[in-house]
């Protein structure tokens, strides 16, 4: 055999066992993603159970939560997220009645922009609107907030001390976005039928009183539900999130960087798929 020919048939082993190990090192790969994957999810829903135990506990009495506590992330994530929120919501009126007038001016049927903007926003835009601001607000807080207590070993402490972190630090920040979303959700609904309103009286040349008649016949008692739910839901979601993330964090400056960037990416999907199912189930039982 010559030279060439050797040469050609070790350079043809070399690759089909090269080949071999890169197909062995794709199938590992998959594997160690989906064995990764399902101790992810299990312990996802070992923190949720952890935190509706807590809250057990809380209602008979039995948890070191304290209501000052509780006050306090109520604060920071209802009355000083009310600016950016009526911001966005106003905004997202302005668009969604201008985007309308284009539209139904071609049939005469400007007035009904009042109905658009109210179904479309009390039904679940105001809510989503919401909850994508507040997962990159609030959640991103709770996210390196409690990061940077597991990077200063601060929860260390606490578990040494016989107090719960889930108690103590995640319990109150979950109450409060429950408690503050479902109430942002109404006021974003409100202020985005203004900013509707405002393009009806300037473009469409319709009065006040007219376009405020039509939202209210229009806003019904299940749209105006569906939204409150969506909010209250989404409060779930968003801290459970952004408090895990942060529980997850490794004890360097990068690792809460990627804890913060998680729970928004993760607060915002969290979000999106919630609506995607409760969306299914109102149409199913024809809500």
């Amino acid at each position: 055999m010559c030279a060439e020919t050797k040469l050609h048939c070790d350079m043809r082993e070399n690759s089909c066992v090269l080949e071999t190990k890169n197909r062995i090192g794709l199938v590992d790969r998959a594997g160690d993603l989906a064995i990764n994957t399902a101790k992810d999810l299990r312990s996802a829903f070992g923190f949720i159970g952890d935190v509706f135990s807590s809250i057990w506990r809380m209602l008979r009495g039995n948890t070191v939560t304290r209501r000052i506590d509780i006050m306090r992330e109520i604060d920071n994530a209802g009355p000083r997220a009310i600016p950016i929120v009526c911001l966005i919501s106003f905004m997202i009126g302005l668009i969604i009645a201008f985007v309308g007038n284009m539209q139904l001016k071609l049939f005469g049927a400007e007035i009904y922009v009042a109905a658009l903007v109210a179904i479309s926003m009390t039904r679940i835009l105001g809510a989503v609107m919401t909850g994508i601001i507040m997962a990159g607000r609030t959640g991103a807080s709770y996210a390196a907030e409690i990061g940077s207590m597991r990077a200063n070993e601060e929860i260390d402490a606490l578990q040494t001390m016989g107090i719960s972190p889930i108690e103590f630090l995640v319990l109150p920040r979950v109450l409060a976005l429950t408690i503050t979303i479902p109430i942002l959700t109404i006021i974003a609904d409100i202020v985005a039928i203004f900013g509707g309103m405002c393009v009806a009286v300037t473009l469409m040349n319709v009065s006040v009183a007219e376009y405020w008649r039509t939202t209210l016949e229009w806003i019904t008692f299940n749209n105006f539900a569906v939204g409150v739910l969506h909010g209250w839901l989404f409060g779930w979601v968003i801290a459970i999130i952004g408090c895990r993330c942060g529980m997850r964090a490794t004890k360097t400056a990068d690792g809460i960087g990627r804890a913060t960037t998680r729970a928004v990416v993760l607060g915002i999907v969290g979000c999106v798929v919630t609506t995607a199912i409760l969306t299914l189930i109102f149409n199913w039982i024809d809500i």
